[in-house]
């Protein structure tokens, strides 16, 4: 009886972790224009150089948001044509002042484009938020989509 008390508590436990990893919001937007580059370091590509964006995007039930980018150059592939960019993003709901989700992460990108190459992703990880999204963690997947469009799927733990 024990044994079968013991295996019901576990089973609850994972249940509800399973149950809270499930937790997810979907962002969209179409595509976005090009940014604003600020050309650090050595001129052209290079490590330091920064693209910043600022674009309204909506959630799967309609919510529009805003979101904020900062994608730094920090390591460059050169015999591939690619290059380490560290992200820090924020999901901003409402009026953007109360509810945030923060995301950060580090990804390789083609030095000849801003983003990702259409119909490939990356994650990164959900770092914090304020408001309701207090204390929330997780991880972030983002898609470009093939048209242009992208897919910001948040898992929130």
């Amino acid at each position: 009886m024990r044994i079968l008390k013991a295996l019901l508590v576990i089973t609850a436990i994972f249940s509800s972790g399973i149950a809270l990893a499930q937790t997810k919001i979907v962002v969209t937007h179409p595509e976005v224009a090009a940014p604003t580059f600020l050309d650090h370091g050595k001129p052209g590509q290079s490590i330091g150089d920064v693209r910043l964006w600022h674009f309204p995007a909506k959630t799967d039930d309609g919510t529009s948001i805003t979101t904020d980018w900062i994608m730094t150059t920090t390591g460059l592939v050169s015999e591939k044509g690619m290059e380490y960019r560290m992200t820090s993003a924020v999901f901003a709901f409402d009026d953007g002042t109360k509810d945030q989700i923060v995301i950060q992460g580090i990804a390789k990108y083609p030095s000849s484009k801003a983003t990702l190459m259409e119909a490939t992703s990356t994650r990164r990880a959900i770092t914090g938020g304020t408001g309701k999204f207090g204390g929330v963690g997780g991880w972030i997947e983002t898609e470009h989509l093939a048209d242009g469009s992208w897919r910001h799927t948040l898992y929130l733990k």
